[in-house]
């Protein structure tokens, strides 16, 4: 019976459904990466970054005007995450002279709490510049659960 319904199908409105099955799932795709992104430069500590970054002599010699930011790859969850108490960003930077990365780590103190910026690094090709410093970031030994705590042989 399956077999007959198969059978009375063109392969042309197969094709159809497959080709919008995709383009409906890679649309989707997209939407989700573009949701993420916006919650992400909505972070307070990003907006912040941004701001600090700006206004820093060394960073706008460094880089050159204008500072143009990339996306967070989302997934580099070394890199990019937050967690209860800790968030540490890599946005892609870019300038008229130089491009490189701005780390930017924040801490709040309770997980309903506000980020607030506790470091921002840039990393430029041949150095890293601290732009801002107050401190409150506290490493430990994996405070990202995707990192793994390294092994010494004996």
């Amino acid at each position: 019976m399956v077999a007959l319904v198969f059978e009375n199908v063109r392969l042309s409105t197969l094709v159809q459904i497959a080709g919008g099955s995709f383009l409906m799932g890679a649309t989707g795709l997209y939407l989700v990466q573009k949701s993420y992104q916006k919650k992400v430069r909505a972070l307070p500590h990003y907006v912040e970054s941004l701001k600090i970054i700006a206004d820093h002599d060394k960073a706008r010699e460094a880089l050159g005007t204008p500072i143009e930011l990339g996306t967070v790859d989302l997934a580099d969850r070394l890199h990019n995450y937050v967690d209860k108490t800790k968030s540490m960003l890599m946005v892609p930077v870019t300038g008229s002279m130089a491009a490189g990365f701005m780390e930017v780590r924040a801490v709040r103190d309770t997980p309903a709490g506000v980020f607030s910026t506790a470091t921002i690094k840039l990393h430029l090709d041949d150095e890293v510049v601290t732009i801002y410093d107050t401190g409150a970031w506290r490493e430990e030994k994996s405070s990202n659960p995707t990192t793994t705590p390294s092994t010494t042989s004996k």
